[in-house]
């Protein structure tokens, strides 16, 4: 760590260059500017379970053939690490921070790279938490459910509490 940076090769880069724009770049689908925002969509996800990890090699495309069109790749390896690491920040950085971003901070992100309108960005960003909160209700049952679960399960819902008023601030 350098000036409480990450500094391996690893984590280097930010959202907004090393991810959304190169997405940009390679995606030659007629889709892009809807990719775009699902890639938007995912960087906000990250953020509100408060995926640390979210780095350079868990974003990705997929080549319908060797010259077809690139559409960005399903999510995968999504955790939540703060429910394990506690003080983890976030892999890229927003605006030169990895700090978690608030929502305006991320509404900033995207209206900067014109993604969409901030009314549509706010009602990602309320869909996201909306989702979490029913997802939560069934991490409830599961602690309630599964004594070994209750300390873990506690500590995702925490995690992802602090996530969704964050991001709704």
């Amino acid at each position: 760590m350098l000036n409480g940076r990450r500094t391996d090769q690893k984590y280097s880069g930010s959202c907004e260059t090393r991810v959304l724009r190169r997405f940009q770049q390679f995606a030659n689908s007629p889709t892009v500017a809807e990719q775009s925002l699902q890639l938007f969509r995912l960087i906000v996800f990250n953020r509100a379970i408060r995926n640390g990890d979210a780095h350079l090699k868990n974003f990705g495309v997929i080549y319908d053939d060797v010259k077809g069109a690139a559409h960005l790749a399903p999510a995968y390896d999504l955790v939540i690490t703060t429910a394990y690491i506690p003080k983890d920040r976030m892999a890229l950085t927003i605006n030169g921070s990895t700090e978690w971003p608030s929502g305006k901070d991320l509404i900033r992100f995207a209206e900067g790279r014109s993604l969409a309108s901030p009314r549509l960005l706010r009602g990602i960003l309320e869909q996201t938490c909306d989702a979490i909160s029913e997802t939560a209700t069934h991490v409830d049952t599961s602690i309630e459910s599964l004594p070994d679960f209750r300390d873990v399960g506690g500590r995702i819902l925490s995690e992802w509490h602090k996530g969704i008023a964050e991001l709704l601030r």
